[in-house]
């Protein structure tokens, strides 16, 4: 079985730990690692990481492969789209990709930011639903309502399929219920949950995309031959100019609408394996660990006199006290307090920070970079001082910058720095000045984190300020 796992997404509700350059798949929430970490672990009882995909935004492609690196995932598995045209190009595409390699394939789809607790009773219904996908069928799994739910979708169980125990057709694909609809379908027992995880043949997939979709199939070839590396040590799989125009010009709909909700080869697995698509903080409350009054409480917390709550903070303390279901969430540059019923909004919310020209809509402090990451400390007018961490092995482009001078300080780990023709090693407590125009690269050779701390002057202090000459990893 092949797995693909889509991890396109922006994760808004889930601000501000989750934002635009870093989203909730990227984060950890609950379990040991990252959400889409944690989704690819517990596919390896059945799918080999050899055989697995990942689709997701060219923006997020360096850090989604250094996150699954310690899987031994193979950078040229990852596909980064240029923009977002929903599921069903990205599938469509992924479909055509593994069905020229194995006509016979059988491919599963992930979302990577669902939460999956039932790891055993999960690998038994996907082996289910491989040995029905292989009879041509187009598998999806249903999970089993526990409450009245408004804000996924639902299938419709039908008849039984012959000769398959609790396999069903599907009779209907049923949209976000209001309240009383939600509440009938709970006490019916016969709708489920649509949890966007779809098991089938590609050869199939792609049959059925030929007569629902056409639109879409007819591309996918010419998509797959303007597939290439992308420059850089970690060669991903990108699409090239005519490529890119190729796949925006496709039709931005989902895999439920384009296909699911028209063919007749889709049936039902119901699926009891401890599913949560985490999609808002409330949501947290099923698959978390809470105190004696209901409180979840992650990182440094201090909490008197709270119910219900959620309180996630990172290093510096966070006291609250007498709070009742309310979600309160500390990052170094952003604060969200909200009643726990209002995390759906906190999308709305976010959007009214991007209008208002926020960073913080869709930056953190810390921002990643395939080579470690920086951390904006201060800033002034004239001066920006940054915190600079360095993976062991890595370095950053050669660069220089018109507009700012910068001063690097060694706080851990020792520094080549190359400065026009010169090279300089730097340890712990050394220091050196990049004048403005002067070409500069700052490498890690050692088998330490590197940490400096880079105090810029100038008149511009962004990261426009930048003219590349060589990178490793391939950015203009």
């Amino acid at each position: 079985m092949y797995g693909v796992i889509l991890a396109g997404g922006s994760g808004t509700r889930f601000w501000p730990v989750s934002r635009e350059q870093s989203p909730k798949q990227l984060q950890k929430f609950v379990g040991s690692g990252t959400m889409i970490q944690n989704t690819a672990q517990r596919l390896l009882p059945l799918v080999p990481i050899e055989k697995m995909y990942v689709g997701t935004h060219h923006q997020q492609a360096l850090e989604t492969i250094r996150q699954l690196n310690p899987l031994k995932f193979s950078p040229d598995h990852l596909l980064a789209e240029p923009c977002s045209r929903n599921t069903a190009a990205a599938i469509g595409l992924m479909a055509r990709m593994i069905a020229d390699k194995d006509a016979d394939a059988v491919m599963a789809v992930f979302p990577a930011d669902h939460v999956v607790t039932n790891s055993e009773s999960f690998i038994k219904v996907l082996q289910k639903a491989k040995s029905l996908a292989q009879k041509d069928f187009l598998v999806t799994l249903g999970i089993p309502p526990t409450r009245p739910e408004t804000g996924f979708g639902y299938l419709k169980q039908g008849a039984e399929i012959n000769g398959f125990q609790d396999t069903y057709h599907v009779e209907q694909f049923v949209e976000k219920p209001d309240v009383s609809t939600a509440q009938k379908y709970l006490e019916l027992g016969t709708y489920f949950w649509n949890c966007g995880v779809f098991v089938w043949k590609a050869t199939t997939l792609l049959e059925e995309l030929q007569k629902h979709a056409p639109d879409i199939h007819s591309q996918l070839s010419t998509l797959t031959g303007c597939l290439q590396s992308s420059k850089g040590k970690l060669a991903y799989l990108e699409l090239d100019e005519n490529g890119c125009e190729i796949f925006s010009s496709l039709p931005n709909i989902s895999i439920d609408y384009a296909v699911m909700e028209k063919s007749s080869k889709v049936i039902l697995v119901p699926a009891d394996i401890g599913w949560s698509d985490v999609g808002a903080w409330n949501a947290l409350d099923d698959v978390s660990e809470k105190d004696s009054t209901g409180n979840i409480l992650t990182g440094n917390v201090l909490a008197r006199d709270c119910n219900n709550s959620i309180i996630h903070g990172q290093n510096r303390l966070v006291a609250v006290l007498g709070l009742n279901d309310t979600v309160v969430v500390d990052t170094p540059d952003a604060l969200l307090v909200c009643a726990k019923d209002k995390s759906q909004d906190v999308k709305k919310l976010v959007e009214s920070i991007n209008e208002k020209g926020h960073s913080e809509g869709k930056l953190h402090a810390t921002v990643k970079k395939p080579w470690g990451s920086y951390t904006i400390l201060d800033s002034g007018p004239d001066f920006l001082l940054k915190r600079i961490e360095v993976l062991s092995g890595e370095a950053l482009s050669l660069q220089s910058h018109q507009h700012r001078s910068e001063h690097w300080t060694v706080a851990s780990g020792s520094a080549k720095v190359d400065r026009n023709e010169e090279t300089f090693h730097l340890k712990v407590n050394e220091s050196i000045t990049i004048p403005k125009n002067a070409k500069h690269r700052l490498a890690n050779t050692g088998s330490e984190l590197l940490i400096i701390f880079e105090l810029q002057f100038g008149n511009l202090l962004d990261e426009n300020d930048i003219m590349r000459y060589e990178d490793h990893y391939g950015r203009a």
